[in-house]
Formats: structure tokens, sequence, C-alpha cells
């Protein structure tokens, strides 16, 4: 800019991207959309007059704390609290004690004092409404220092083995099956009564056919999603019909690392998400080499068109989606 030329507005500061204040009118403006934009007006209607029945000399300030991510929006504080008092009453929201408590009110961009005097009311120092209190805690041992109040990680938490939850009358598990039990119970009814048809069941698949078409370690594709892998395992898996096929995939893009829920390991897998279980007619067995991240469309799609085959055998089904279950 020009030397002599006038210093920027505020909007002018905010449509340029620059951070002026701690507020939520002084972040950057991001014009987008016209829903966006009725959107912010909507949430900032109000915004003018949020201060016109407030009682008199009584300000509302926000509190920010420097071991918490939280904030505590529109405190109530009187004018004429002191420091101290502050500080008391800042103890029943951060638990940080009177003693261990630094206090620096910020009121606006760069504008941040240290509240330093204990016997100064907070009309010395300036405090209007829309400010923010900042607590700093002095106390190295503090509960609150490395998200001790605020990190749900750190909790200990009570875990039931799968056994003892079964046993339970009145868990999920324990309701989905009395549901299922009667909606099998009443299909049973209707086709005794001829109702409905009797839904034909699927043809066990050969074992050792699919075993023969699936070698361990033999490179292929799984769907949906065309991840590419190696077969690491061949058969049944507990609570399961039919035979499943265990694929060691190239990225983690798998829904387990070869074990299922109840912890049983069938196959071994270098991290999470490296592993999948799918039916025979959903793995493709062919020419499917690790992809190159860095390759070109046009290479990737060379490869993609050669030499492939798919294992065919008796008793292949339609495709179908890889169950919630075993995934």
């Amino acid at each position: 800019p020009h030397p002599f030329s006038a210093p920027p507005s505020q909007r002018e500061l905010a449509q340029s991207g620059a951070m002026i204040g701690q507020k939520a009118e002084d972040f950057p403006i991001k014009r987008g959309s016209v829903e966006m934009d009725a959107l912010r007006e909507f949430v900032c209607a109000r915004d003018a007059s949020r201060y016109d029945h407030q009682a008199q000399g009584t300000l509302r300030l926000d509190v920010t704390h420097s071991n918490l991510l939280q904030r505590w929006h529109d405190i109530v504080f009187d004018q004429d609290m002191s420091v101290g008092k502050v500080k008391e009453k800042l103890y029943r929201h951060g638990g940080t004690p009177v003693q261990h408590q630094e206090l620096y009110l910020r009121r606006g961009g760069s504008d941040t004092i240290f509240m330093m005097d204990d016997n100064r009311p907070l009309r010395y120092f300036g405090a209007k409404n829309g400010m923010e209190i900042h607590i700093k805690d002095l106390d190295p041992h503090s509960i609150s220092l490395h998200g001790g109040l605020e990190d749900v990680s750190q909790v200990e938490k009570y875990e039931m083995d799968d056994d003892t939850y079964d046993k339970l009358d009145n868990s999920v598990r324990a309701i989905k099956r009395r549901e299922m039990a009667k909606a099998e119970a009443e299909r049973r009814a209707r086709m005794e009564r001829g109702e409905e048809e009797p839904i034909p069941e699927e043809p066990e698949e050969d074992l050792d056919e699919v075993v023969k078409n699936f070698p361990i370690d033999s490179r292929c594709q799984v769907e949906p999603g065309s991840r590419r892998g190696a077969v690491a395992y061949v058969g049944k898996v507990k609570g399961l019909k039919g035979v499943w096929i265990g694929v060691r995939l190239d990225e983690p893009q798998g829904m387990n690392d070869g074990t299922i829920k109840d912890g049983t390991k069938y196959f071994d897998c270098p991290g999470p998400k490296y592993g999948c279980f799918a039916k025979s007619e959903n793995v493709e067995i062919g020419d499917f080499p690790e992809r190159d991240p860095f390759a070109s469309d046009d290479e990737f799609e060379a490869r993609r068109a050669g030499g492939v085959r798919r294992a065919e055998f008796p008793g292949a089904r339609t495709k179908q989606a890889e169950p919630r279950g075993a995934a």
C-alpha cells in the first residue's frame, strides 16, 4: 500500500483472511454459497442486541483454560468483582486452585493484559461484554494437565467378555435373538398354513474345490472396491455359514487384521485393516501385482487390461456384497 493511504478497514482485513480478534465477528468472512450466508445471518441475527436486557453493572465474558480445549461462553461477572473473587469463581469451573491461577484479559486482537493485582476490580482493567478471560494453570501437578479432564482414552473402561454378555437377558443381543426367534416361528407357522413358500437353501460349497481354486499366497482382487492382495486363508469361519476366503490386502482397505470379533485369528496381516473375509464369488485370482501409487492412469489401465483370469468352479453363484459380520 501507499505510505499515505488510509489503513485497511475491518471488513477489508476480514476479506483478506487476516485474523483481527478473538470474537466471532473478528474472524475472517469467507463468502461461499447463498445458503452459507443465510445460515450465518440466522446464527448472528441477535448479536447486536444480545446485551440489551442485561442487568446493570454485570459483564458476560468468555473463559478459556490453558490445559483445556473447552470454552465457557457468557459467564456472568460483576464489574466491581475483584480479580481474587474472579479466581474463586473460576475455580468451580476449571478446577484450578486460586493460588495456581494467572488471569489474562483478552480484549480483542493482540490486546491482552495480565490482571496481576488480585485486589483490583474488573472495571479497572477495562473489561467489557464479549471479552475473554484466559486462565493460565501454574500447577505442575494439575489434574487437567495432559488431558486429564477431557481425554476419555485415559479412563479405564469396564470390558465384558462375550460369554458373560451372552448370558444377560436384557442386552441388545438377547432382545435381537428373541425377535429373530419370534420372526422365525411366525414364518414357519405361515409355511404350515401354506401362506408362504419355503426359502430354498443355497447349496453348500465344496471346501476341497474352493481350496483347489484359491491356492494360499495366490494374487487376487476382492470386490467390492477392486482391492488387491494375496489369499491367506480358505475355510470355515466361526459364526458364519459357508466357505470363506481370507485375503491379506496390499493396502489398509479391509475391516480387520485376520482376526474376527471373538478374538479368533485366522491369518497374519502387516497391520490393522489389512485383512478381509470374502465369499469365493467376490474373489478373482489372476495377475494382480501391487499397485504403484506413482503410476500414471495409462499404466494402471494397461496393467488392469492385461492377462487376468477368473477362477471358475462348480456351484458359483451371483456376486454379493461382503457380509458385515465377516469383513
